[in-house]
């Protein structure tokens, strides 16, 4: 038989995948839960978890108060007292009010205990501006980056929604999945047979020869449709979705950075001791001199006046400016 036969799949909503994802781990496990704000028979603020509540019931699936430090802490004590929650978070914004309980005990229990306690939380938290405002469309995945025992992931399509969350959920320490507001109605291919995506390993997108552009969640849309306008150009991009953010898989951004010579990061969060520095000091550290740029949101709270919010945010336009003076300025000629 051929190794090159293809899985079958199946193509589905990202929203979809996540349910599916949930649904798996909640049938092979009774030790999974779910809570959050209407995530019972609503089905989730964005429809994620539709169909979850009539399945498996409120006993395993429980409508939370609209108290974001008490839902992390209940999820945090139910982990260390051997559950494995899923904690709902619908804003981004709001998971800073629960940092308490995630940071100063979930990331540390295992090493305040010597490995006696451990937490295996997982706290689904949706990122991103989709004209909601100041406080509803911040990407602060950086911030959540530098605590140790934490990881951080945030797929860009329905595959890895669907086989990272499946991995968060067989972690023993606690996982930030983040999704993506502008995610959730797009669709695509995910394998029919169950599995999950290995946490801490990213994936070439698009395959290139002149520079790396390397981003995670929705902006890896953008980096593609910025990549396929610069093929146009004669400019080759190789596009790297991050997929894990905590773990980072800096080998693999930093082969393609070598081999091309030059590295542009893109995010949706702040510029400022954001994702793209750390992922282009670590790659430095180990390739040595290449060129580099960064992109990212202004320096300014998202509006949710729609011509400001989208002044605000990277798009396909800023990246293909952004790398042709990269190359213009470190090869000339090419741009």
């Amino acid at each position: 038989m051929s190794s090159d036969i293809q899985p079958a799949t199946t193509k589905i909503f990202f929203r979809e995948a996540i349910a599916r994802a949930m649904r798996e781990a909640m049938r092979d496990d009774p030790r999974v839960v779910l809570l959050g704000q209407d995530v019972g028979p609503f089905g989730g603020s964005y429809k994620e978890f539709v169909g979850l509540s009539a399945t498996f019931g409120p006993t395993r699936v429980r409508d939370t108060p609209v108290a974001e430090e008490a839902m992390i802490g209940l999820g945090v004590g139910a982990a260390a007292a051997g559950l494995r929650p899923v904690v709902s978070i619908t804003y981004m914004d709001f998971l800073m009010l629960g940092l308490d309980p995630l940071v100063n005990y979930a990331a540390k229990a295992r090493f305040k205990t010597g490995g006696q306690i451990r937490t295996p939380l997982v706290v689904k938290t949706t990122a991103g501006a989709k004209g909601q405002g100041v406080a509803h469309s911040q990407c602060l995945e950086a911030w959540l980056m530098s605590v140790p025992g934490l990881k951080v992931v945030a797929p860009s399509t329905p595959a890895d929604a669907y086989g990272l969350l499946k991995a968060a959920m067989l972690e023993d320490g606690p996982v930030v999945f983040m999704d993506h507001k502008r995610l959730f109605p797009t669709a695509g291919e995910v394998p029919v047979a169950e599995g999950h995506v290995p946490i801490g390993k990213a994936i070439v997108r698009r395959a290139g020869t002149d520079v790396t552009l390397a981003t995670h969640s929705y902006m890896t849309r953008i980096a593609l449709e910025a990549a396929e306008a610069l093929d146009r150009l004669g400019v080759s991009c190789e596009v790297i979705d991050l997929r894990s953010l905590a773990p980072l898989d800096i080998e693999t951004i930093a082969q393609s950075a070598a081999r091309t010579g030059a590295l542009v990061t893109l995010e949706e969060g702040q510029l400022t001791c954001g994702v793209g520095v750390e992922i282009l000091f670590q790659v430095l550290e180990r390739t040595g001199p290449i060129a580099t740029a960064r992109v990212g949101a202004l320096p300014a709270p998202v509006s949710s006046n729609p011509v400001l919010e989208a002044a605000a945010l990277p798009d396909a336009d800023r990246v293909i400016t952004a790398i042709r003076r990269l190359l213009e300025s470190s090869r000339p000629g090419k741009s």
